[in-house]
């Protein structure tokens, strides 16, 4: 671990208190509202993290990736019909574009697409697809040009990054001029959060901050964007899909209740795709002029 904040990473303030006794993930927060990991991971700890079991366990495993990338693909179709009315198509980059499923569908709803990841694994599975419009690397020694993207999105993203400050003005730097974007990121105000409080599936070493919608609109303003909308986001799902998640990432209640209901669930209804909240949010900014 690397060492402790002197004060809260979004706000500064030196007004932090530990959330959540348990030493599996150690969760402050501040008074502004903002939840994060305190301390961080080491970057070497992070790098382990993120190889090829990361995106296996992620869903994209050796004999599923056709389910995998179906739920994927209706997930984001969802997303970019939400944007529709805001958004021409233009130059988009997908930053965290893990294998590339996003970067698919926008590319056969006729936009120009590029993705950037910092997994070796993810990025050579994404550059497959789409050769060297895929930067292996963090966005802050891509050194894309001033203005050069119409939308960025960042899916699942922003609650890995480090140092946001830093991240949020380069994000601003290569966006043109009134450009948009688009985060989803976890919501420590969700139900799920609520209910599930220190056990909450999305608290997990490689996720070092957790926002609200008030702390997601906050870090907007202050970089400059405008938020036109902050709402709830399902993602598409199965129960196959649920039942893995919690057979990976174990919850003392809902883990053993989902093993039960495997035994007696019929292989058919496993694999049947909905749409479910998963204590997720999505917001839609634009850069100010």
């Amino acid at each position: 671990m690397t060492r402790h904040h002197k004060g809260c990473p979004l706000c500064g303030s030196p007004q932090i208190k530990k959330k959540y006794s348990d030493d599996r993930f150690p969760i402050w927060q501040c008074s502004c509202g903002a939840v994060f990991l305190c301390p961080f991971p080491s970057q070497d700890e992070l790098d382990v993290i993120y190889g090829k079991t990361y995106y296996e366990n992620g869903g994209a495993e050796e004999g599923k990736e056709d389910q995998w990338r179906q739920m994927k693909h209706l997930t984001f179709k969802a997303r970019m019909k939400e944007i529709h009315p805001f958004v021409r198509k233009g130059k988009v980059l997908d930053v965290g574009c893990a294998t590339g499923s996003f970067l698919e569908v926008a590319d056969a709803e006729g936009w120009e697409v590029y993705g950037l990841e910092r997994s070796p694994y993810a990025s050579r599975v994404a550059r497959r697809k789409f050769g060297d419009r895929i930067y292996e690397g963090i966005l802050e020694d891509a050194h894309y040009a001033d203005e050069t993207f119409d939308f960025i999105t960042l899916s699942d993203l922003l609650e890995h990054i480090r140092d946001l400050q830093s991240f949020m003005r380069e994000v601003f730097r290569i966006l043109k001029s009134s450009g948009f974007l688009m985060i989803e990121t976890p919501n420590v105000a969700s139900l799920s959060c609520r209910l599930m409080g220190g056990r909450w599936v999305h608290y997990k070493a490689e996720h070092l901050y957790y926002f609200s919608p008030d702390t997601l609109r906050e870090l907007l303003v202050r970089h400059d964007f405008t938020p036109l909308r902050i709402g709830v986001s399902s993602k598409y799902v199965n129960p196959a899909y649920i039942i893995d998640r919690f057979r990976r990432y174990h919850h003392p209640v809902f883990s053993p209740l989902m093993t039960g209901i495997s035994r007696y669930l019929p292989q058919g209804i496993k694999q049947i795709t909905f749409p479910m909240l998963c204590g997720k949010m999505t917001a839609l900014a634009k850069k100010n002029s």
